[in-house]
């Protein structure tokens, strides 16, 4: 099986590029499809190659008859729970880490919830009165709260709805401090809610179609679990740019993923699509990258996940067919990798690998310190296709 021979820069080494690098660079989409293709006929299922054990979840189906909740158990074959929603982001009980539950895709209205030992047995709940769904939640570090990024339909004021994680009532709404709020996690304290508000006012009725443009603004907020009260808000150094995605690092450096409002803009110019949050800070710092990198990513990171591991954190762009990869402790590229429509990325139960999912069914796995790819354990499931974000949960005991 043919491996990827676009250049990968090794972690922690200067990140500047040679004129032949950047002249490769520039062809990666092509190159990308390329290896894509050379790898379609092999698909290794190996059932021992995970330590110990662990389970991948995403969201999964291109069309509403296949919309549903999946996983793999230990690279085995799929689980599939049919939802009859689009998914999009899903989250794990901190206590049963085999309970599951996946939020709708925005505009949505409700969420699935399935435990993967009883995979036959489904709940759903709905959105909070007056809201509709963004894709995202979270739970509490004790299990007993369910987290949702939802916005009133009236207002569109963004909103965090706190539900019990046992019944799914409704149990408090606060303000997520912004418009558009779409991911969210709890922060390491167990205290304190990280939210990305987008910034980009919707309606049901209207879809998907953005009603501010001229006038969104994208934050980073913090609110406090127990009260509601937002802490702290941030903001990137340039306009329209929609805080989307983010994930966090034990030691509380937040990692952000963008996309670019381009037809609001009033230039053509490239700027960072990643950013960081370091604790004690009160500024984003933007994750740069030579401009052929910057302009392959067109515009558009869709996930994000940090190796607690490695320090080095994976944004991916479906957009631009292509992963790259950043030190967290010194805001350098560490590298990257072309995977055509890469939008889903976790990192393995052990931390050993950056796992990779596309809209083809495929998985790829690479060396989390190295980002070069294991072509052995390359899968593919011609009837899956992953949707937006994939998932870890581990079987350690």
């Amino acid at each position: 099986m043919k491996q990827d021979s676009t250049p990968r820069l090794a972690p922690h080494l200067n990140c500047r590029l040679n004129r032949r690098q950047l002249l490769q660079l520039s062809g990666v989409s092509a190159l990308g499809l390329a290896t894509l293709g050379s790898g379609l006929g092999a698909a290794a299922r190996h059932s021992n190659q995970h330590s110990n054990g662990e389970i991948w979840f995403s969201a999964q189906g291109n069309k509403a008859s296949e919309y549903s909740l999946s996983w793999l158990t230990n690279g085995a074959e799929p689980t599939t729970v049919l939802s009859g929603f689009r998914g999009h982001g899903a989250a794990s009980d901190p206590v049963n880490p085999h309970r599951l539950v996946m939020f709708a895709r925005r505009p949505g209205w409700q969420g699935l919830v399935v435990d993967v030992t009883t995979p036959d047995r489904v709940q759903t709940f709905d959105a909070a009165p007056g809201c509709f769904m963004h894709g995202h939640g979270c739970f509490s570090a004790d299990g007993q709260w369910l987290f949702s990024t939802e916005s009133d339909i009236d207002s569109g004021i963004g909103k965090i709805v706190v539900r019990n994680s046992r019944t799914f009532a409704v149990e408090q709404l606060f303000d997520s401090g912004g418009i558009g709020p779409h991911d969210m996690a709890l922060m390491p304290d167990g205290r304190h809610l990280v939210v990305a508000n987008g910034g980009l006012l919707t309606h049901p009725k209207s879809g998907r179609k953005v009603l501010n443009l001229s006038s969104m603004r994208s934050t980073l907020s913090y609110v406090n679990v127990a009260s509601g009260q937002l802490v702290e808000e941030l903001t990137l150094p340039y306009d329209k740019a929609s805080i989307r995605h983010l994930d966090v690092a034990p030691d509380g450096t937040v990692a952000i993923a963008t996309q670019l409002q381009r037809a609001a803009m009033k230039h053509e110019e490239a700027v960072p699509l990643a950013a960081l949050h370091r604790p004690g800070s009160h500024e984003l710092t933007p994750l740069s990258s030579p401009e052929p990198l910057l302009a392959q990513f067109n515009d558009y990171m869709g996930s994000v996940r940090i190796n607690p591991h490695t320090g080095l954190a994976g944004f991916t762009s479906p957009r631009g067919n292509l992963v790259g990869f950043w030190d967290i402790h010194t805001a350098e590229l560490a590298g990257y990798h072309p995977f055509f429509d890469v939008c889903g990325l976790t990192v393995s139960a052990d931390q050993q690998h950056f796992v990779l999912s596309n809209s083809a069914g495929e998985i790829r796995q690479l060396n989390a310190r190295t980002l070069q790819e294991q072509p052995h354990l390359r899968q593919r499931f011609d009837d899956m296709h992953w949707d937006n974000h994939l998932f870890t949960i581990s079987l350690m005991s």
